[in-house]
């Protein structure tokens, strides 16, 4: 219910937008622009719509939709979720164990510089207070992959409030 749905093809030649299951408005870029410039289309139409709580979901299928979904519950007491694939019951039968060794050494760097404590920084799914974004310089944000990393960055450093839940992926 209320729930409204933008697809960014970056610049694709593939079907991979007629393949989401949920009605959704499709912003286009002609060409590649990078991973980041995608995420800066879908916020900056979430914002421009006056959508007041976004969630992001890669479009790899990885990550099971109703659990991406439960994020949103968790934005009452927070200014951005992470969906951690490393609180699923499942997790240590699913994910490679190179993936969970080098997310894991990564997080743990991460949570010892910004004094965080999250079980996993790098998830496909996370939600955040659309305020929390317009706080942040976006459109100054890397349009590669390093944008993940500057939008929790810019957030942990302005003392936002982090939280995580569990979802369960599929490799």
């Amino acid at each position: 219910e209320g729930l409204r749905c933008w697809v960014v093809d970056d610049g694709s030649n593939d079907d991979t937008a007629d393949q989401v299951s949920l009605d959704h408005d499709l912003l286009s870029h002609e060409e590649n622009r990078g991973y980041g410039a995608a995420q800066k289309t879908g916020y900056q139409a979430a914002i421009d719509a006056g959508i007041e709580e976004i969630v992001l979901l890669h479009g790899d299928g990885q990550y099971r939709v109703e659990d991406v979904l439960s994020l949103f519950d968790a934005l009452s007491g927070a200014d951005v979720v992470l969906g951690t694939r490393f609180l699923a019951q499942d997790a240590g039968k699913v994910i490679p164990w190179w993936r969970r060794w080098g997310n894991r050494s990564l997080t743990g760097l991460a949570n010892l510089r910004w004094k965080t404590g999250m079980s996993d920084l790098h998830p496909g799914a996370r939600a955040f207070r659309a305020d929390a974004l317009l706080g942040l310089p976006l459109g100054e944000f890397s349009d590669d992959y390093l944008f993940d990393q500057q939008v929790l960055v810019g957030l942990a450093a302005r003392g936002a409030r982090f939280a995580e839940r569990p979802v369960r992926v599929r490799y």
